[in-house]
């Protein structure tokens, strides 16, 4: 009973002595991963560091006498990081790539080479001379692979016969794989530099485009306006007859010149304030601006456009005085832009309102609704676009340049505000904008009254 016993107590000692090496490989391994791992996560972009860590560990952990990495380049072979070298390794060059190789069969066969025995695989199978020469016996050798393709490959060997255990095999593989990320890493890292470098390179060359084409329309609607004044000119002292009587045919041709003489003009006066602020020449001139009488104002000049088309225009002022920093002559000109849509788009025996209130204790916020046909909710986004204009909204067809919202989100931006529209179609639009109270903290370009912006 008691040899049984001491039997017993015997092998509870091998299974613990085992489990407590077990434990202990494991959490050398664990922090083997972690500290490679670490070196990965803080460089990036220096594969040669975490290389090294790799080799060393794969002979350290898998008691191992060198760990040797290769990386596939051209087609060949090329040694990036070694660790413990064997005796006379120095004249060791990279081997070839062929299934003559041990790292070149691992590569070309993409999967694990384990040789038990150096000494015993005929020469005739396998070209290891070299290997045989520096006396390594036991070789492992695991490709590097990324999606199916092999980057290169992981040798191991020992200078005994000893086979390696399945543990370490699995534990060299691992290896593998975290070579592989430090490769990509470097790759990726390359690429999205040359990417950036690219895009910085074509960012500069469509800035470039774009001050040649503001630059362009710059010039070519001021060299229009001289003759453009000349026709218009011409036309009204012909309407005037000052160069004689006309018949009614001659009026009536001679009006149609004159209104779209009229519309070319509004065509050059948007592509000049446009191109002002794009170059950022578009100069804002901030003041105290009494909100409530500029919408009046403009309210009272539309109104006749209105009620030619049968359409309620009304105005609502939640509060008497609201000041805000603005430049008035260019609010005047985005509400004239908005309320005029709003008119344009409105069938008759519709509604226009403009309302002002405040948002918030910093902000005014201004909206124009109408009880036209609405925006489809897929040019939504698009509609502050330059040129853009929406192809049919119900029963109208719009007649213009495309650029009165552009104009007018650019303006009401450079007064630190914000401009959106909400919509459905069939159910009408309102239109949004805000400005800076003259009361609030105001911004450090609006605290001068005659503040430039550019």
């Amino acid at each position: 009973m008691s040899g049984h016993l001491a039997r017993r107590e015997v092998e509870l000692k091998k299974e613990l002595a085992q489990k407590t090496l077990e434990l202990s490989e494991s959490v050398a391994q664990q922090a083997a991963t972690s500290e490679i791992l670490r070196v990965i996560a803080s460089s990036p972009a220096d594969p040669q560091a975490i290389l090294d860590a790799l080799a060393e560990n794969a002979a350290r952990l898998c008691e191992a006498n060198d760990a040797l990495i290769y990386k596939v380049t051209d087609g060949l072979l090329k040694g990036v990081a070694n660790y413990g070298p064997l005796p006379g390794q120095r004249g060791e060059g990279p081997p070839t790539m062929d299934r003559g190789t041990i790292p070149g069969r691992a590569v070309i066969d993409r999967q694990t080479v384990h040789i038990h025995d150096l000494a015993a695989v005929p020469r005739q199978d396998l070209r290891a001379t070299l290997s045989r020469t520096l006396g390594a016996r036991t070789v492992l050798a695991t490709p590097l692979m990324r999606e199916g393709h092999p980057l290169g490959v992981i040798q191991i060997r020992r200078t005994e016969v000893r086979p390696f255990s399945e543990r370490q095999i699995a534990l060299l593989k691992t290896f593998a794989d975290q070579a592989v990320i430090a490769i990509e890493n470097v790759r990726l890292l390359r690429e999205i530099q040359e990417k950036s470098r690219q895009l910085e390179g074509a960012n500069s060359r469509l800035q470039e485009l774009d001050r040649l084409k503001s630059d362009f329309v710059a010039n070519v609607s001021h060299e229009l306006r001289t003759p453009l004044t000349a026709i218009k000119g011409a036309v009204d002292l012909v309407l005037r007859e000052m160069a004689g009587p006309l018949t009614e045919k001659q009026r009536h041709y001679l009006k149609r010149v004159g209104s779209n003489t009229q519309y070319l003009g509004g065509l050059i006066n948007d592509l000049l304030d446009l191109s002002k602020i794009e170059s950022g020449k578009s100069e804002v001139k901030s003041n105290r601006v009494s909100l409530d009488g500029l919408v009046h104002e403009v309210v009272e000049t539309l109104r006749p456009v209105a009620t030619e088309k049968e359409i309620a225009l009304d105005a609502t002022i939640s509060a008497p005085s609201i000041l805000v920093w603005a430049d008035r002559d260019k609010i005047n000109q985005v509400l004239m832009n908005l309320i005029g849509n709003a008119i344009k788009f409105t069938p008759a025996q519709g509604r226009v309102a403009v309302s002002v209130a405040k948002d918030g204790k910093e902000s005014v916020q201004v909206s124009v609704s109408d009880s036209g046909p609405g925006i489809p909710p897929d040019e939504k986004e698009m509609i502050f676009d330059k040129f853009y204009q929406i192809a049919q909204m119900g029963d109208v067809k719009p007649k213009g340049t495309g650029l009165g919202l552009a104009i007018c989100k650019a303006l009401v931006e450079l007064h630190g505000g914000r401009i959106w529209v909400e919509s459905q179609a069939n159910s009408g639009s309102i239109f949004y904008f805000t400005l800076p109270l003259a009361g609030a903290a105001n911004p450090e370009w609006l605290a001068n009254p005659d503040t430039n912006v550019s």
